[in-house]
């Protein structure tokens, strides 16, 4: 296979020169908000130096094989360029271009009243020119009264984020909140499990850590109670084995909210139990927020549930085209809620036989939640068949 890069720039093909001269080319796609970014590092010199681009320029990258085609891995704004001189280089980096909407980062004072986060997540879309994917399930959350105080659309998206176990990102002209860690869409649909095995590795990439993190009981939360005028204490379970309680500070509107904010953060702990990362033959179909599984690799690694949230994609003349991915350990919770999550032997499962439930991976560290049913069944098509 061949790998190639193809790339405009405001719309117009880059020139043959650039591809001769390309030493590198990273993009990372990250889980969140945090922002998508690329860098291509050049050969530069004389006779003929390269021309330099401008900052704010629109960069559209793709990524693939030459036998297979490509696909579009981003569009991205440059923000810098930096070039070096005796020896002779040059390095442009860019971010998400979605990002740079300058509406997002304008402070405001607001308030909603009797809206769903739905509805206030649409309005915030469509004030910054975006449209808005919201999950269902995180959008039906019901506020009499929110309000947005001296603070950017992003930084209060960010904050309704963490409060709703919920994931915020801004990708293609789309302003997206979906759940957080579930291995699903905003829409709720699967986005297929990428399973791993050992011929699409590279060499020495692999690794998996089980961390024994501090552990907590239960995370308590706080709100207001209006009619009672006093504050009032709400718990979410966390780690059965722990003994410590952890205390959320910032203080909530209702009841509900400070239950799904004492969730979101019982989910976060479990999240940072596990985690895993390897290198793989480069493939623009893995993308973050995607179930990850390994296979035939190592038992205690192998069937063990991840959600993977940072993807990077590499191109190089020497290496080729790979792609890095960083997991962390499913929360257990997130992909499942409402439906059977127990093992075949977990009386919680209410099925004694365990065959619709999900499966906790043989020889997996302590402590490890069961795999969804639905990754297992529903594994993602490589962009090459190495079958």
């Amino acid at each position: 296979m061949h790998p190639i890069v193809e790339m405009t720039v405001d719309g117009q093909p880059v020139a043959g020169a650039f591809y001769e001269r390309l030493v590198s080319l990273t993009v990372t796609d990250k889980e969140g908000v945090s922002s998508d970014t690329f860098s291509a590092e050049l050969n530069d010199g004389p006779p003929d130096f390269l021309a330099l681009p401008r900052t704010g320029a629109s960069v559209e990258i793709r990524l693939g094989y030459r036998e297979t085609g490509v696909s579009s891995v981003g569009t991205f704004t440059v923000d810098k360029v930096d070039a070096k001189c005796l020896p002779y280089g040059l390095t442009i980096s860019g971010k998400a271009a979605d990002l740079r909407n300058s509406k997002l980062k304008e402070t405001q004072e607001r308030h909603w009243d009797n809206k769903t986060l739905g509805d206030i997540v649409k309005e915030i879309a469509g004030d910054v020119g975006l449209s808005a994917v919201v999950d269902s399930e995180v959008g039906s959350h019901f506020y009499e009264w929110i309000a947005q105080q001296d603070e950017p659309p992003i930084q209060f998206l960010e904050r309704m984020a963490s409060r709703h176990d919920a994931l915020f990102s801004i990708k293609n002209g789309k302003l997206i909140f979906a759940k957080k860690h579930a291995g699903k869409s905003a829409s709720g649909a699967s986005t297929g499990a990428v399973v791993v095995t050992p011929d699409r590795i590279i060499q020495g990439t692999c690794q998996f850590e089980a961390a024994d993190r501090s552990k907590y009981k239960k995370v308590v939360a706080y709100y207001h109670d209006r009619e009672k005028g006093e504050r009032v204490e709400v718990e979410a379970d966390a780690d059965s084995e722990g003994e410590a309680v952890l205390r959320l500070t910032d203080p909530l509107t209702d009841e509900a909210e400070a239950k799904k904010a004492a969730e979101s953060k019982a989910n976060d702990l479990e999240r940072g139990k596990g985690s895993a990362s390897v290198t793989v033959v480069g493939d623009t179909g893995i993308i973050a927020g995607a179930p990850l599984l390994f296979e035939g690799v190592r038992p205690g690694l192998d069937g063990v549930p991840y959600v993977i949230d940072s993807v990077e994609h590499s191109y190089s003349k020497t290496t080729g085209f790979t792609t890095h991915i960083s997991a962390k350990l499913y929360d257990g919770k997130s992909a499942s809620k409402g439906k059977n999550k127990g093992s075949a032997s977990d009386p919680a499962s209410g099925d004694a036989s365990g065959a619709n439930a999900d499966k906790k991976a043989p020889d997996a560290p302590a402590g490890t939640p069961a795999t969804p049913k639905e990754w297992i069944g529903n594994r993602r098509t490589w962009m090459i068949d190495h079958s």
